[in-house]
């Protein structure tokens, strides 16, 4: 068994946590909980907030998330995914700005930049050594069950 087993295998287990976590049609949304941490922590700052409020998690997030993972097969893969995402999320909709909010911060960042600012917690994630306050304290959002709607009109987020 190599090194990275270890890792294949909790990713797989994240996967399916998070895939059978989305609401498959149902018009009950339960808010908070461990799967929208994870998503917080694994995919990006937004995507736990906004389980809470009902949306699910793109395919393009699953292809960065899974890329991730893919760097035993060749390195410049989970870069290709990650970027693959930030054009798909970001660039398409708010161009390079969009896109290097996308790959940088988060895939729904770079996706929303036309109508929400970034939050302060999300530019810490950026500061070594600080970034580590973040890191645990959205994920901690997300698992309380607060949203990403709330936070806008808390922090006044709204372009």
């Amino acid at each position: 068994m190599s090194k990275k087993t270890p890792l294949v295998i909790i990713s797989v287990i994240l996967m399916l946590s998070f895939s059978f976590a989305q609401d498959q049609g149902t018009a009950t949304v339960s808010k908070g909980g461990i799967n929208p941490c994870l998503a917080s922590c694994c995919i990006g700052p937004r995507v736990g907030l906004e389980m809470n409020e009902g949306k699910e998690i793109t395919t393009s997030e699953w292809i960065g998330f899974g890329s991730t993972y893919l760097w035993p097969i060749h390195p410049t893969l989970p870069t290709i995914g990650k970027a693959y995402m930030a054009y798909d999320m970001g660039g398409k909709t708010n161009s390079m700005e969009g896109f290097f909010a996308s790959f940088c911060l988060g895939p729904r960042i770079g996706n929303e930049l036309d109508h929400r600012k970034i939050r302060t917690m999300e530019w810490l994630r950026l500061v070594p050594c600080v970034n580590i306050y973040p890191a645990i304290a959205i994920p901690l959002e997300a698992y309380n069950g607060k949203t990403m709607t709330e936070i806008e009109v808390k922090e006044n987020l709204r372009k």
